[in-house]
């Protein structure tokens, strides 16, 4: 087989999944991890697909897609950060949770608690919440609704004026190790941004596709900024070497799934 014959292929499987693994494309061609590379770096050259930490995505994945959408993917890894990460709540907490598939499966793990309050951006949370979670008391916060299915502007800042909580959850669409946590938007990370002047505790909850996801996002925070991560797993340290690098408070948490 020719490179341009597994190059197409390539581009074939990944029409077909949406991303594809250098582990996996290795075996599938009998061809070494560095010709995969090769042929990665070589079509991402060409504007047919966008390199992320072992492996790559279609352009059209660097969009984020629907929230019902993102809640399937990679499920055992966000359930397992969303119940490690709900055993830092008590009963009787208020916190505040913003936009994204990891923390809706936060809060879902948060079922056992009782009289619990949940300030977010995000309708999503607000419905799962009214409907599955009668122990926990939703709190919507006020903004404009845009295609990031979210709230956010000035009326999201005013809302939260006489807010303030122990601890905020946030999802992460990329991180980079110079960039720090991403997200897709300029407005989705000026919401992250407010919800952080608000708490005394940022938790991230990030699973591992994350890592490398995109330089075209936009940052919303800095390693040193965050209390704590937790994810699934990171890939070959690169959070924790950036945590260390900054200093400060900042623990990375990993969990089994």
């Amino acid at each position: 087989m020719t490179s341009d014959d597994r190059r197409r292929q390539i581009l074939s499987l990944l029409s077909s999944q949406g991303i594809v693994h250098v582990a996996t494309l290795s075996q599938t061609f009998g061809v070494s991890t560095v010709t995969i590379r090769t042929d990665l770096s070589e079509l991402e050259y060409g504007g047919k697909l966008k390199r992320i930490h072992g492996g790559a995505v279609s352009v059209k994945e660097l969009v984020v897609p629907s929230l019902p959408k993102r809640m399937r993917r990679n499920t055992r890894a966000k359930d397992a950060i969303g119940h490690a990460a709900a055993g830092l709540v008590t009963d009787g907490e208020t916190i505040l949770v913003g936009s994204g598939s990891t923390t809706l499966a936060f809060v879902n793990a948060l079922n056992p608690k009782t009289n619990l309050s949940i300030i977010t951006d995000e309708p999503g949370i607000i419905n799962y919440v009214t409907q599955r979670l009668p122990n926990v008391t939703p709190i919507c916060t006020g903004g404009i609704l845009g295609c990031g299915y979210h709230y956010y502007g000035p009326l999201l800042a005013a809302s939260l004026a006489n807010v303030h909580v122990d601890k905020a959850f946030l999802g992460a669409d990329g991180f980079e190790r110079h960039l720090g946590f991403l997200a897709e938007r300029k407005v989705t990370a000026e919401a992250k941004k407010e919800f952080m002047k608000h708490s005394d505790r940022t938790v991230i909850l990030m699973d591992a596709t994350k890592v490398g996801a995109s330089r075209f996002f936009v940052p919303f925070a800095m390693p040193g900024e965050i209390d704590l991560i937790i994810m699934d797993s990171d890939p070959h340290g690169i959070v924790a070497t950036s945590v260390r690098a900054a200093g400060g408070r900042t623990h990375v948490i990993e969990v089994c799934t």
